[in-house]
C-alpha cells in the first residue's frame, strides 16, 4: 500500500530478498521505476532486491534514484551510439545529426509535474 508523505514522497512497501521494508521516494522517481520495470518485465521487488544487492553504504532510497539516472543516461547513451553509428549518406551529406538537446522540455515537464503534485496534495489536504 502506497502513503503519501511529506511534500511529494510517497512510501511504499517492498520486498527485498525475504524482507518486507518500506522506501520512500517522490512520485516521479516511483513512476520512472515502474516504466523501466514495464520495459524490463521485472517486478519492482525483484528490481530493488537486485538493486540493494548492488549498493554499497547508500540508503536504499537513494540507491533507487541513483539507479534510475544510471538506468536513463545508458540508454540515451546507446541511441547517442547508434545515431553515430548509423550508415552517412552520399559524398557532400552532412553527417546524422545528433539527438537533439531535451533541456528546456524536460523542465516545462518538471515544472508542470511539480504543479500537478502540488495541486494533488493540495486536494487531499482539503479533505
Amino acid at each position: 500500500m502506497a502513503r503519501v508523505i511529506g511534500s511529494d514522497r510517497i512510501r511504499k512497501n517492498v520486498t527485498i530478498g525475504n524482507r518486507r521494508t518500506s522506501v520512500s521516494l517522490e512520485a516521479q522517481v516511483w513512476n520512472g521505476l515502474s516504466d523501466i520495470c514495464r520495459r524490463e518485465k521485472i517486478g519492482i521487488d525483484a528490481l530493488c532486491t537486485r538493486v540493494a544487492e548492488r549498493r554499497k553504504e547508500s540508503s536504499m532510497s537513494s540507491a533507487l534514484r541513483v539507479f534510475l539516472l544510471t538506468y536513463f543516461r545508458l540508454v540515451v547513451d546507446n541511441i547517442e551510439q547508434s545515431l553515430s553509428a548509423a550508415p552517412q549518406g552520399g559524398m557532400g551529406e552532412d553527417a546524422q545529426p545528433p539527438i537533439p538537446g531535451f533541456l528546456d522540455t524536460a523542465l516545462q515537464r518538471f515544472a508542470l509535474e511539480q504543479e500537478q503534485y502540488a495541486t494533488s496534495e493540495q486536494a487531499q489536504a482539503a479533505h
